[in-house]
């Protein structure tokens, strides 16, 4: 898919099914190229630099529900979010390593009610955000043990919610599974 040449370096790549388009991040130009299901770039997200919709080495990108981009803005340590046509919404992360902040994220996914999981290849864990960019929870560290992280590199979501990890230097996936928030209004027997 795509005409040759069209990628510097594509390393993250998306579907959006209903409105027919693929996302691919582009980390060398700084960008993601949206294209339609025959190949043909519609438009493209961000440049090159450090403002609201700019990129830096971004690296993985993940489609919600409602069609919100969600990008893995790596070299700028942030998540940047726009809406369905490419229009930026907002941001959050940082460099740093207090929770909620990032020193080496990767990959970038969401789970069926909108959480958005971070993979952090120098925390050796996940942080998991709500919508409006607030952690909710960080999990693993560095070891080779079940459930340990060394190096993490990407990750991905089905629609079962199952969360698979790809653990670089130990050379496998973790999985796990993420149970939903319920209804508690339901009581549950």
């Amino acid at each position: 898919m795509g005409k040759q040449g069209t990628f510097e370096q594509p390393v993250g790549i998306a579907l959006n099914e209903e409105a027919g388009q693929v996302y691919v991040v582009d980390t060398r130009n700084h960008n993601v190229q949206v294209l339609d299901m025959e190949g043909n770039v519609v438009k493209t997200i961000g440049q090159r630099g450090t403002m609201d919709g700019e990129f830096n080495f971004p690296t993985n990108i993940d489609v919600g529900k409602d069609g919100t981009v969600y990008v893995m803005d790596s070299f700028n340590f942030r998540v940047q979010v726009f809406d369905k046509d490419g229009a930026f919404l907002k941001k959050f992360g940082g460099v740093g390593t207090g929770f909620g902040m990032f020193s080496k994220p990767k990959g970038i996914a969401l789970d069926s009610e909108g959480h958005i999981y971070v993979v952090d290849a120098a925390f050796n864990n996940v942080q998991i955000f709500d919508q409006e960019g607030r952690l909710l929870l960080p999990f693993g560290e560095m070891g080779n043990k079940p459930g340990l992280f060394w190096l993490p590199a990407g990750m991905d979501i089905d629609n079962d919610n199952n969360i698979y990890i790809a653990d670089q230097y130990n050379r496998r996936i973790n999985v796990y599974k993420f149970l939903g928030s319920g209804d508690s209004t339901t009581p549950q027997q």
